[in-house]
């Protein structure tokens, strides 16, 4: 985290000594807004409440690991002169708060203010985390607010509300994409209370877990290797041994669980030794390169986690 904050100051550093801090903000020859965005959540919701009337870019690129992010000079350039800037929040987070207190006047949305978020779980089996000795011992909470679609809906909303507070003229549109998209989140919200009415067996991830809101959303158990945000990538010989174990009982989902862009090399490993099948869980946090440029959005990925999970469940 030190060396992400000394990045973004660094960059910031590099905009004042080449005099990129200007007073007014940088003019868009297409006229359009330029909305800027962190990971790809607030990118999608964004790019459907907006339409036509902004510019939306992401800041970590496709395919990249979204907690290795480093901001670059131009990146901090993109915050100061967009009309507004959406991140997360969270301890991933923290070098956009360094950066906003140096910036004047830049906009900025924080999607966990718009829902209720949820302390970091260490269940069972997990791999214990290495922290540091001069770490604080306050409660973490799990940043991974969008994999609720009840929260996606709920952010949806705040950036609408953002959106017709900086372009007023256009609040009828903002409406309207709002309302559209928060319908279509709704009705898979609906499809997944449906479909996991009841479910009583547990799910076992072979590598991070960053579904806490998604599972407590629908009254889920599990069992992970890490929790969400952790840096490890190494499981202890406690940790593969105990899923192994809970593979075996008859109150487990029989397929092994693992999240988009990790090697999910321990998830095929414990498939192999218990004969089951391995399946991605996408969380939506970033997504490929080929995904990207498809156009796939937060509605497309849940849907294939639906498609998924209906496969798992011998539904």
């Amino acid at each position: 985290m030190f060396k992400k904050i000394c990045a973004a100051l660094l960059a910031f550093g590099t905009i004042m000594l080449c005099g990129c801090q200007n007073q007014s903000k940088t003019e868009n020859p297409s006229g359009k807004l330029k909305i800027v965005t962190t990971i790809f959540p607030a990118y999608d919701f964004a790019k459907n409440v907006f339409g036509d009337t902004a510019e939306v870019t992401m800041l970590l690129k496709p395919g990249m690991e979204s907690h290795s992010f480093d901001p670059s000079a131009k990146d901090v350039v993109k915050i100061d002169e967009c009309d507004l800037f959406i991140y997360n929040g969270g301890e991933s987070d923290e070098w956009v708060e360094n950066i906003l207190k140096s910036t004047e006047n830049v906009k900025s949305l924080k999607m966990v203010d718009a829902v209720e978020v949820l302390g970091e779980e260490h269940t069972d089996g997990m791999t214990a985390e290495e922290h540091d000795e001069h770490e604080h011992d306050e409660e973490e909470y799990d940043e991974h607010v969008w994999t609720s679609p009840k929260n996606a809906a709920l952010i949806t909303a705040s950036i609408r509300d953002k959106a017709k507070e900086i372009s007023p003229e256009n609040s009828s549109v903002y409406e309207k994409n709002a309302e559209n998209y928060i319908a279509k989140i709704e009705d898979l919200d609906k499809r997944f209370a449906e479909l996991l009415a009841g479910e009583k067996r547990y799910f076992v991830f072979g590598d991070r877990f960053p579904l806490l809101y998604f599972f407590k959303e629908y009254g889920l158990n599990y069992y992970a290797a890490f929790p969400g945000c952790a840096s490890e990538t190494e499981p202890s010989a406690q940790t593969i041994s105990f899923l192994s174990k809970k593979l075996k009982e008859t109150d487990a989902v029989k397929t092994v669980f693992y999240i988009e862009l990790s090697n999910h090399k321990l998830a095929d490993n414990l498939a192999s030794e218990s004969n089951l099948p391995t399946a991605e869980f996408h969380t939506c946090h970033n997504i490929t390169s080929s995904d990207f440029e498809a156009g796939e959005t937060y509605i497309s990925l849940m849907e294939r986690n639906y498609q998924t999970l209906k496969t798992a469940l011998g539904k």
